[in-house]
Formats: structure tokens, sequence, C-alpha cells
């Protein structure tokens, strides 16, 4: 028998890998869900057409979302925190740092923003395999889920891996910002710009023979349909299969490895028991944050402490010259729309991942905001800027990001031990979030829009939930480290498979590889 902590994206793609490979599986999960209560007001709102849902049964996807000068706080799932909920309630502190680790059944990927690019062997040169070699592992970790692309510039670095993606409807700004970039493609790939549209993990009308997105714009909430990629789809899947079993309500504290075999410490949910359970052997998807708990109390590397990588997250306004009045009123999605993919002298080799986000109602909330009680009396003044507003969502590569140092430390009267995290900041880090504006502002031409740089918000470390490397894989991995199949130094039936392994972060999304090398683990592992 085989375990898999974890049903996040790199649990149930490993857990695919081992099941074609003919092993028996059980996932370990504390399998946390939406409330009862939710799920039967998404279910109203899936029962019926998109025209005729009213601001009463709308009304519980806003629960708890507030907009404020920075931002939208934590992405809340149809009004709900149960992805960020902690069921045992672990010890822990933060300093400069942000942590929300997932206890749900699908992880994070139950607020995820479903954008999917896969890395370049260019941005992976500390990593003992390349993009070529996770290229079978993306196209498997594509066909899990519902894809929407487009054959475009992108292409050329970013393979589709997939043979007949679907197709979303982009809104009116997204498409007018295309033609402008197609104008100018061949000077701004001279400059080291590539564009195009977003790649989704999202099902469009029509592929497959599928219903999919009807474009209802709230998508930002959580689709009322479902129609955006959640791995607890996947899961369900796999319970199908004779040879793997589903055993929520459990967290895993430590591992040990004992003869042949690997004994698991684990705690109930419900109940607060402490289990104990043997399995041949065990992959960890718990996320960097769970992983990490579990990994250093099973190793007793207690105040011993170690990093966790991240992509620097960051928030800017940006200004098109002509407006889409059109855009407040259209039918659309609202998740990125196009991806910018930057390289600049002062990035150095890396390119820095920008996601053009269009209109959506919160952008309305925003403008009033800025624009206080004017807002009434100046109707055409909102109704200009909101049809020029775009916002890039940035990330930048590890090797410019700064770091969050994690210790575990025994606490004094504590059942659980405390995971204490600290941002450690990077000096090249403003430097490139300069230089990026400064690319912005010198194609303003070309892109036919302003940067506005003094709007910028930078996230905390983690915030951007791009975070991992906490154990490399190392050609020759030393304590901490883990080798090309994410064994862990010093054992040998124990695999980590999540973004713990990554010895870099690429600024481009970050889901799709780790779904990639998960599979790629549970592929050879046992091979």
């Amino acid at each position: 028998m085989i375990f898999v902590i974890g049903s996040g994206p790199a649990g149930v793609a490993c857990a695919s890998a081992l099941l074609d490979g003919g092993e028996k599986v059980t996932m370990l999960d504390a399998g946390l869900e939406l409330e009862r209560g939710r799920r039967r007001q998404r279910a109203s709102l899936q029962s019926r057409p998109s025209t005729s849902w009213d601001k009463e049964s709308l009304g519980f996807l806003r629960d708890g979302v507030e907009v404020t000068r920075e931002g939208i706080p934590v992405k809340l799932a149809y009004g709900s925190d149960f992805p960020y909920r902690d069921p045992i309630g672990h010890p822990g502190s933060s300093e400069g740092a942000y942590s929300k680790p997932s206890f749900a059944r699908g992880g994070l990927s139950n607020v995820w923003g479903a954008s999917v690019l896969p890395y370049r062997t260019e941005d992976m040169t500390d990593w003992p395999i390349t993009a070529e070699d996770l290229a079978p592992h993306y196209r498997a970790a594509l066909a899990m889920m519902p894809f929407s692309a487009r054959h475009d510039g992108l292409e050329e670095e970013f393979p589709l891996h997939h043979d007949s993606p679907g197709a979303l409807g982009s809104s009116s700004q997204a498409e007018a910002l295309l033609r402008d970039l197609d104008q100018s493609a061949a000077v701004l790939a001279s400059r080291g710009v590539r564009f195009g549209a977003s790649r989704l993990a999202v099902q469009a009308e029509g592929a497959g023979g599928k219903p999919g997105c009807v474009h209802c714009g709230k998508c930002i909430y959580g689709c009322p349909y479902e129609f955006i990629y959640n791995s607890a789809h996947t899961l369900e899947r796999l319970r199908e299969n004779s040879a793997f079993s589903y055993r929520p309500g459990v967290v895993v504290q430590r591992l040990a490895e004992v003869d042949s075999q690997v004994e698991v410490l684990a705690r109930h949910v419900d109940r607060g028991s402490t289990l104990r359970m043997r399995a041949d052997r065990v992959f960890v998807a718990g996320g960097v944050f769970n992983t990490a708990r579990i990994t250093l109390a099973s190793m007793d590397a207690f105040d011993e402490p170690l990093h966790a990588l991240d992509n620097c997250y960051f928030l800017m306004p940006m200004v098109r010259y002509q407006g889409r009045p059109e855009v407040l009123n259209e039918r659309l999605h609202t998740l990125a729309q196009v991806f910018i993919e930057m390289g600049d002298p002062a990035l150095g080799p890396h390119r820095a991942h920008l996601q053009v986000y269009t209109y959506n109602e919160l952008f309305q909330e925003e403008v009033e905001r800025v624009l206080g009680p004017f807002h009434r009396a100046l109707p055409m003044v909102k109704r200009g800027m909101l049809s020029r507003l775009l916002l890039i969502q940035g990330y930048l590569h590890s090797d410019l990001s700064a770091r969050i140092r994690l210790v575990l430390r025994r606490e004094f009267g504590e059942e659980e031990p405390s995971l204490d995290l600290a941002g450690e900041p990077n000096p090249q880090t403003r430097p490139a979030l300069t230089a990026i504006h400064r690319r912005l502002w010198s194609e303003r031409g070309l892109l036919r829009a302003v940067p506005v740089s003094q709007m910028m918000r930078v996230g905390l470390p983690g915030r951007g939930f791009h975070t991992g490397g906490t154990f490399p894989m190392k050609a020759k991995p030393a304590r901490l480290q883990t080798d090309v199949l994410g064994r862990l130094h010093g054992f040998t039936r124990v695999h980590i498979v999540d973004a713990s392994v990554f010895p870099s972060l690429p600024a481009t999304t970050i889901t799709l590889s780790v779904m990639a090398n998960a599979h790629r683990i549970g592929s050879a592992a046992l091979a």
C-alpha cells in the first residue's frame, strides 16, 4: 500500500501516476469542505441559467469580500474561508511573511486564479532536470483539467502541451490590447517581450462537447457552475478506481521509516485521537508549509532553520489611451485575460511574468473609493476611468525575490510544535520592480497604455502563493535536500512531491509545474 498525503494539485497528480503504474493508493487528507449551506446556495445557482440570477441569490458570494487600498485581503471561495482553516490549530508565528496553508479538499486550488503556463529550461538553470523532462508530464497534467488557450506568440517559448484546447471569449479591453501588441510583435520580441492570450484551467463552452463558461463575471468569488478546475474534481475521478481509497479527517504529523515500511503518525480531525498507520511508501503533497512541518518533525530538526523561496508578487494599474465603454455591460470572465513575459537586462537571464486583468465589478468599487463622494456627481469620469483601467498582477523569479525563513520549535506545554516564519528581503527586488516599470513606460506607445507605478502594491513574501524550495532537488542531495525523485536525504521510502522540492521558482505560474513534477515523480519512483 502507498500513501499520498494531501488532495491538492500535487497530490492528485502523483496519485494518478501511481494508479496508472498499477499501484494501490490511499490518500490521507484533512479534507475540509465548503459549508453545507453554501453548497446548497451554489447548487441553486447551478440549477438556473445565469441570466435569471438576482442580487439576493448572489449575495452569499460576496460575504467577507472587502476592497481596500491594499486590494482584497484574502480570496475567499463562495464567501467562505474554509480553504484556510486549520482543523487542529497548529501553533506558529509570522513576521514579515504571509502564510495560508490549506487543509481543504482540493487545497488552494479552491481559490486559485486558474492561470497555467509551463516553465522554460532557461529559468531552471539550477534544477537537476529540464523543462523537456517535464514535457510529457505537462501533457498528463493538462489532460486532468479543462484547458483554454490560443495558438499565439507565446508558443515558441511556452509550448501548449495540448492538442485541442478550448477557447474562452476575451473582454473587449483584452482584445483591443492584444491587437495593439500584435501590431508591434516583432519589435517587442526583439526587446525580450512575449505576449499572448491567457491560458486558463477553465472549461470553455463546447470544448470536448461539454457545457462551459457562460461569462457571468463571478470568477473572482468562485465559479458558481464550477467550471474553474479544482483538484477535488480529479479526486472524484480517482475515487472511481477500485485501487484508490480516500481517507479524510486525517492530519499527518510525522513519518518514520521502520524496517521496510513507513510509519505515519497522525491526528483524527474530529476525535482528536492519535492514529498510527504503515505504508510501503509515502508521497508528501501537503503544500510547502504543511510539508515543512511534517518533514522537520520527522527529522527531529527542531530549531534548525531552512528557507522557502518565493516569487515576489505585485499589483500595478495600467491605463489605456482609448477606453472600451462596452466592457461595463458585456458578459465576460474576470480571470487573467493576457499574459506578458518580459525580459530586461536588469532582470538578468530570467523573465518577469505579468498577468493582465480587465474590468470586473470590484474595479468599480475601487474607482468609487478613489473618487469619494464625487463618483455620483461625475458618472462620465467614472465610466471613462473604468473603460481604460487594467490591472497587472506580476511575479518575479525567486532569484530576485525575498525568502521566508522557517524554524520548527518545540514549545513547552504545547502538544504541537510551532512553525515560525520570518520574511528576508532581497536587495535585488526593488531594482527589478523599477526595471519593469521603466520597461512598461518605455513601451507605452506600443502598449497604448501607461503604467501607474505610484499605485504599485508589493505583497509580503508568500502573498502570491508561489512558494517552494524548502527541500530542493539536487543531483547529490545533502541534509534538508532531496534527490530527483523527491526522496529526502536520509530516507528511502518518503518522497516529497509538491513545490517544496523546486530548486528555484521561475516567475511563470506555479501550479501546472507542481502537477507535472508530482506526476513525473509518481511515474518514476516505482518504475
